[in-house]
């Protein structure tokens, strides 16, 4: 039995008990710091299967240094005061121990996480059960810290439940992390349709006579649950229990289209005109597209492509490819380029143990997730903020290019 609960096993089996359905759900995230992709803990080798359960990962740097994982949403346990948050950001510090698993500092653990919650709003230790003294639980609760105790390496837990604690400003890790999981998580097919109609062309079917659905395949185009997506993720709909609303962005987007066409069903009638047509959105319909680009930049993942090509615009580089622009978002804000960029599967390759980028992988084509280069590349191209459109070719990646319309020429930006 020795080396069962060694740190990075204490860690999969707190993630698996707090947060039991990520696969299924839309609105929890969590990843694991950069440092459990080394191969072994002390003597220990960490199983390939554990590293499955612990992905994916990402370079997670707070004030208060850097906590083993960070979820986002409401735990699958009990919280207390959990009516104080609705997407809570809490953090992990496991504590094991390679053979004997009551010597585990759990004390440690619970004080780490405790450094954290200026930054977050959940703070939990998880350690071996047998670690877990009177004297800890104690602390625990004074600190406001839950405790997770590991039974076996798929069993944990809840030996003190957390309390939700108020937070300021959101750290740029946490803002990343965030934003991947309250914006459905940008994925390979967050973006399946590459028209920014197809995403405007949502809201106004979700303000129009009739159902939603019927209204949208009618007009737009056939794929509702791809034009629902991205409507989603571009902040124009608010996926509520009682179904979908439009946001303030999406109500502009219906205003504009009764000022321009004077009626929702008048500007439908112009989205049916433009089924199946591969001409530029810039050059079909600019008015349209210069809404659809005040829509895109607004989007966090838009902010950071444009600041990129900006940068490299200044330094002389005016076209570049995408292994340039990852290592330049990269420096504008790792964790953020990370979860834009890279395929969950493939950050292992990409992220040192230390969370550093080993920039040689970023010469392969396939870490990169096709969503970026291909859909979400053509989305910036119809709306005018990129020269090019992408590609689905994985061949072709490095070689496509990346190049602003219209640069500005400096990168200040707030």
């Amino acid at each position: 039995m020795a080396a069962s609960l060694a740190e990075p096993v204490v860690l999969a089996a707190a993630k698996d008990t707090l947060y039991p359905d990520l696969n299924n759900s839309s609105d929890h995230y969590a990843v694991t710091e950069s440092q459990f992709t080394k191969p072994s803990w002390g003597d220990w080798g960490i199983p390939d299967d554990l590293r499955r359960r612990l992905a994916p990962y990402n370079t997670i740097r707070l004030t208060g240094g850097e906590p083993d994982l960070l979820g986002i949403g409401m735990p699958a346990l009990e919280v207390l005061n959990a009516d104080a948050a609705t997407t809570p950001v809490a953090v992990i510090e496991a504590k094991g121990h390679n053979s004997d698993p009551s010597a585990a500092d759990i004390r440690r653990g619970i004080n780490q996480a405790h450094g954290h919650l200026s930054e977050v709003n959940l703070g939990y230790a998880a350690a071996p059960i047998q670690s877990i003294t009177d004297q800890a639980r104690s602390l625990a609760r004074d600190l406001n810290i839950g405790v997770i105790g590991v039974e076996t390496p798929h069993e944990a837990t809840l030996v003190e439940p957390a309390r939700v604690t108020g937070v300021g400003d959101f750290s740029t890790t946490i803002n990343a992390i965030r934003f991947q999981a309250t914006t459905h998580q940008f994925t390979d097919g967050s973006f399946p349709v590459n028209h920014p109609k197809n995403y405007l062309g949502y809201a106004l079917a979700v303000a129009a006579n009739g159902e939603t659905r019927t209204v949208y395949s009618k007009y737009v185009i056939n794929s509702v649950s791809g034009g629902r997506r991205g409507a989603i993720l571009l902040g124009l709909v608010d996926n509520r229990p009682e179904g979908d609303v439009l946001t303030h962005l999406g109500a502009e987007v219906v205003r504009f289209a009764r000022d321009q066409h004077g009626s929702i069903t008048a500007a439908l009638d112009e989205f049916a005109s433009w089924k199946r047509r591969s001409t530029r959105f810039t050059t079909l319909a600019p008015r349209w597209a210069q809404l659809g680009r005040s829509v895109a930049i607004q989007y966090d993942p838009t902010q950071l492509i444009v600041e990129a090509l900006e940068r490299l615009h200044q330094r002389g580089i005016e076209t570049a490819t995408i292994d340039a622009v990852v290592r330049e978002a990269c420096r504008i804000n790792q964790p953020l380029a990370i979860e834009v960029f890279i395929t969950q599967p493939r950050r292992e390759d990409v992220l040192t143990a230390d969370g550093d980028i080993n920039e040689s992988m970023l010469t392969d084509p396939t870490v990169f997730k096709s969503g970026i280069h291909f859909q979400f590349k053509y989305h910036l191209y119809h709306v005018g903020l990129l020269t090019k459109g992408g590609t689905d070719n994985k061949d072709k990646v490095l070689s496509n290019d990346w190049a602003l319309e219209h640069p500005v020429g400096f990168h200040q930006f707030s």
